[in-house]
C-alpha cells in the first residue's frame, strides 16, 4: 500500500524529476518527467491537484487482485440468497494468474509480487 504523505513528500522536494511517479510505478511518466522537468512544470503543478487520486487509484488496483489474501481484511460471512460460495472468492490459481499480471504491467515489483505469491500458497 502506497502512502498520500510520501507521495506528496516525494512531490514536493523531488517531483520536478518525477520521483513520485516512480513511486507509484509509472515508470514512463517517470523518465518523461526526468527528461523534461516534470513535464516542464505544468505536470508537477497538476500532480499538486491530481496525486492523491492516483494513490488511491494505485492502491485500488493493487488490493483489488490480492482477494482474500490481505493482512488487514475482515471478513464477515453473510448468507445471501442466490450467492453462492464459489463466486465469492476467486481461486488459487485465479490469484496466482492475477499477481502474475500485476508484476507484468509493471504494478507490483519483484519483491510484492513474491510476497503476494508466497501469502496466495500458504
Amino acid at each position: 500500500m502506497k502512502s498520500k504523505s510520501t507521495a506528496y513528500i516525494l512531490w514536493f522536494f523531488f517531483g520536478l524529476i518525477g520521483i513520485h511517479k516512480f513511486y507509484l510505478n509509472k515508470v514512463g511518466v517517470g523518465i518523461l518527467y526526468f527528461f523534461t522537468f516534470g513535464i516542464f512544470g505544468i505536470g508537477w503543478f497538476i500532480d499538486l491537484f491530481t496525486l492523491g487520486n492516483q494513490v488511491d487509484n494505485y492502491n485500488a488496483m493493487f488490493y483489488r487482485f490480492m482477494g482474500s489474501n490481505n493482512v488487514n481484511t475482515n471478513h464477515i460471512v453473510v448468507n445471501v440468497p442466490g450467492v453462492s460460495q464459489a463466486t465469492a472468492a476467486p481461486s488459487m490459481s485465479e490469484q496466482l494468474q492475477k499477481l502474475h499480471e500485476l508484476k507484468e504491467k509493471g504494478i507490483l515489483t519483484e519483491e510484492e509480487y513474491n510476497v503476494q505469491k508466497s501469502k496466495v500458497l500458504a
